[in-house]
């Protein structure tokens, strides 16, 4: 499934010809995977080094994508951040922005390309049989400006976290 994210009006990025795509693909063993391909020269992109790899917080303070899951029963939701640094963070809450916990989940699997017009991030990752999501991601530019993209808005400010913002629905298990 491809999808086209959308810088949220009040933050647009200082680059214009800024775009960021994704794809989303359900593989036959149930986990899914999210990949995010930033069209921008990366060198006008602050791309954190640090942390390399593992789990850390406060990913989303700089360059990161976003993945946010409601499983199907709709009882609260999970967000995970993925840093072009290979680093990555989930989080699970009770209800909107109310009982974050830390899921003790094995890590996804990423991978991440920089190839200079093009900055790609990978994940792959088991989720809910079904449900809705959201795709989002924070982009800094050299300079300072950040920009907040997401599938929808849902606010006259960013905001990830909103209902208005898991505009797809998780694809089923196929058999390919």
């Amino acid at each position: 499934m491809h999808l086209t994210l959308i810088p949220h009006p009040a933050t647009p990025p200082a680059r214009a010809a800024m775009s960021l795509d994704a794809w989303v693909e359900r593989w036959d063993d149930g986990r899914v995977e999210v990949s995010f391909h930033l069209h921008a020269p990366t060198d006008s992109l602050v791309i954190p080094d640090k942390p390399r790899r593992g789990r850390h917080d406060d990913l989303w303070k700089s360059t990161c994508f976003e993945l946010f899951v409601e499983p199907a029963a709709g009882a609260g939701y999970r967000e995970y951040n993925f840093s072009p640094s290979g680093a990555w963070a989930a989080y699970d809450f009770a209800a909107y922005r109310a009982g974050m916990t830390k899921p003790a989940i094995e890590p996804p699997e990423s991978d991440v390309e920089d190839i200079g017009d093009k900055l790609l991030v990978d994940a792959v990752l088991d989720l809910p049989e079904r449900g809705r999501f959201g795709l989002a991601a924070v982009v800094e530019e050299v300079g300072g400006t950040k920009s907040y993209w997401a599938l929808a808005h849902g606010a006259d400010k960013p905001d990830f976290h909103l209902p208005a913002c898991l505009a797809a629905t998780l694809p089923p298990v196929t058999d390919e």
